[in-house]
């Protein structure tokens, strides 16, 4: 058997087999959610890998297919997985209002960050969106700029709304959705929301950052998808109406860039599509077992090792300068997976997964059918890492951090303001 035909087997199973678990997953529970739309990206990812192993010049990249790799990566993402699984299986119907005004304050916050960011999107609309469609470099020339700047990252506080905006950005979606469920709208905030979505999406379009465009819709989708059911039926019909011109609206701008970064490089703008969705799992298959060492968290935990370690890397330039020795990097995608793997080593990695998970699971079991908002936020977290890394790497690394401390933050407020509802209950609930 010659080892285009090998490697094509593999991977139509690998496919099969999340096909089979689409399937399985609505078998009994007939309902999409958050799990339905994260395991539908990954049977496109899987599509894609298929197209790129049968390109005729990118599939000079990868080594020899290997069974035991897929089981080790569908067996995580399903680990990863396992707290939408059980949320899907045990639906609840009601989200427990958690009487706080800190959402509405965390809302505002956002709403003022983003007004901060829009002078920024106003001076160069011309030069970095228009120019996307009347000029055939623009794209390619805005993200040659961003790999310039690259080198100076993590060095210093220089734009501080951005900062703080960047690291709210998941809120931002968890906060629009969740107010659209509840029965007294706060109109003006929703609608500041959505700006401030809409603010999340233009920023990395004016430089030339489509991976960061992508995360940005995929984070609207999972959070409509996980909230949909909630949220009264004529409103989830103008919700999808929106949301459809919202994608259509965003597929140009990023359309656009790709013809600009690959209409004239050898392997053609197919090619390069093909092999940017579908790379992570083979990659994975190829370098999972055989990473060549780890990064001993430098990327999945970089602001905090920077505090314990000066010489850590600020960076991805100074730490794959540093990790120039190991077999992949974070310059290929490997899904989150794959990057817990390079930080921390395959075993850690397993542990971290499994313990994490179970930790989620118990903690977001609803009571009689109800959840509360803390529980919902966990939930989301977790969707959030499977859907934006299933594709590409941990979507949390390095600055992103900051969006772990702030989701967490938020988490323990939440779960903290409960528990003291539970002991001196207001009567009047209106704090």
């Amino acid at each position: 058997m010659s080892q285009i035909i090998s490697d094509n087997i593999l991977a139509t199973t690998y496919l099969l087999l999340w096909v089979v678990t689409f399937i399985l997953y609505h078998y009994k529970c007939r309902k999409l959610d958050g799990g339905s739309a994260i395991i539908a990206t990954y049977i496109m990812y899987a599509v894609f890998s298929l197209l790129t192993l049968n390109d005729v010049m990118f599939n000079m990249l990868y080594e020899p297919l290997e069974l035991l790799p897929y089981l080790l990566l569908y067996g995580m993402l399903i680990i990863a997985l396992s707290p939408a699984i059980y949320s899907h299986i045990h639906p609840a119907s009601i989200i427990e209002t958690p009487h706080t005004r800190v959402l509405n304050a965390i809302a505002l916050l956002i709403i003022a960050c983003s007004v901060l960011i829009l002078p920024y999107i106003i001076e160069n609309f011309s030069s970095g969106f228009v120019k996307l469609f009347t000029e055939a470099d623009a794209g390619k020339d805005a993200y040659e700029d961003l790999e310039k700047e690259a080198a100076e990252a993590g060095s210093g506080i220089s734009n501080i709304p951005a900062i703080v905006f960047n690291a709210f950005s998941d809120l931002t979606v968890f906060l629009c959705f969740y107010m659209l469920t509840l029965k007294k709208k706060n109109l003006w905030l929703i609608l500041g929301l959505v700006f401030s979505i809409i603010i999340s999406v233009m920023v990395p379009i004016i430089q030339g950052a489509r991976g960061n465009v992508v995360a940005a819709v995929f984070t609207v989708i999972v959070g409509y998808m996980m909230f949909k059911q909630f949220i009264e039926k004529k409103l989830n019909r103008a919700i999808q109406v929106v949301g459809a011109s919202f994608l259509i609206a965003t597929a140009l701008p990023v359309t656009a860039i790709t013809v600009s970064r690959f209409e004239n490089m050898g392997g053609g703008i197919a090619g390069f599509l093909n092999w940017y969705v579908g790379q992570a799992s083979i990659y994975f298959n190829n370098y999972a077992f055989d990473t060549g060492g780890t990064r001993n968290g430098d990327r999945i935990l970089n602001l905090l090792k920077r505090t314990i370690d000066p010489e850590t890397p600020k960076n991805y330039v100074e730490r794959r300068d540093k990790y120039h020795n190991l077999n992949i990097d974070d310059n290929l995608f490997t899904t989150f997976v794959g990057d817990f793997i390079i930080d921390f080593g395959l075993f850690l990695s397993i542990a971290i997964f499994v313990l994490f998970n179970l930790y989620v699971i118990y903690q977001i079991r609803p009571r009689d059918g109800t959840l509360r908002l803390h529980q919902v936020l966990l939930l989301y977290f977790c969707l959030c890492i499977c859907m934006q890394g299933g594709m590409t790497l941990f979507p949390y690394s390095d600055s992103a951090n900051l969006r772990v401390v702030v989701i967490f933050s938020l988490y323990a407020y939440l779960r903290y303001h409960e528990k003291l509802l539970e002991k001196y209950p207001l009567e009047d609930k209106k704090t």
